[in-house]
């Protein structure tokens, strides 16, 4: 009787895993929501203040053109975007690496949230001061909202287990995996 809960428990263990390309698929898409996420609040909030709806892209974009990227135009922007899609995704990825079908959506939550503050604390007292002093200047006229900006973000990563699941293709790597798992010895 052993060997079956044995045989059942490797079974469920091996159609529980997710191929790497899912997993990076899964990441690139979560990594894209969690950009979306900060990156349309600061914009909605910078245009509702009177900023401009573009100032939180140049002022990502100051990192690559200096002050003159505030009044750079679309390059500026497009910068801006590459840089914050280009950094969102590979956060993305991490965290679909390190996640599974079963990670609970709520633990994944707290850490994220907990991954967008410690990104918040090293931007303002790190990153933005010494790389992007541009940047820095244009967010502490918004404080609140570039924190609300790092919660919004980090639970954009928290999300990471519902993407895992639905690139997961659970329903046919499940056959495949369960013809692997009947193979097994019992």
């Amino acid at each position: 009787m052993a060997t079956d809960t044995t045989s059942f428990d490797a079974r469920e263990r091996v159609t529980d895993r997710v191929s790497w390309g899912r997993r990076l698929v899964a990441g690139i898409a979560d990594g894209i929501l969690s950009a979306i996420l900060m990156m349309g609040f600061m914009m909605a909030y910078s245009k509702a203040i009177g900023e401009g709806l573009t100032m939180p892209l140049k002022a990502l974009g100051a990192l690559v053109y200096g002050v003159e990227a505030l009044v750079a135009g679309s390059m500026a922007m497009l910068a801006g975007a590459g840089i914050q899609l280009g950094f969102s995704i590979v956060l993305g990825i991490l965290f679909a690496l390190c996640t599974s079908r079963r990670t609970s959506i709520v633990a994944e939550m707290l850490v994220g949230i907990v991954v967008g503050l410690v990104i918040w604390v090293a931007m303002e007292l790190v990153v933005l001061p010494y790389m992007n002093p541009t940047m820095a200047a244009r967010i502490a006229l918004m404080p609140l909202a570039y924190f609300i900006a790092h919660l919004l973000f980090g639970i954009g990563l928290g999300l990471t287990p519902v993407f895992v699941r639905t690139f997961g293709g659970k329903r046919r790597e499940q056959r495949r995996m369960q013809r692997r798992a009947e193979a097994l010895p019992t």
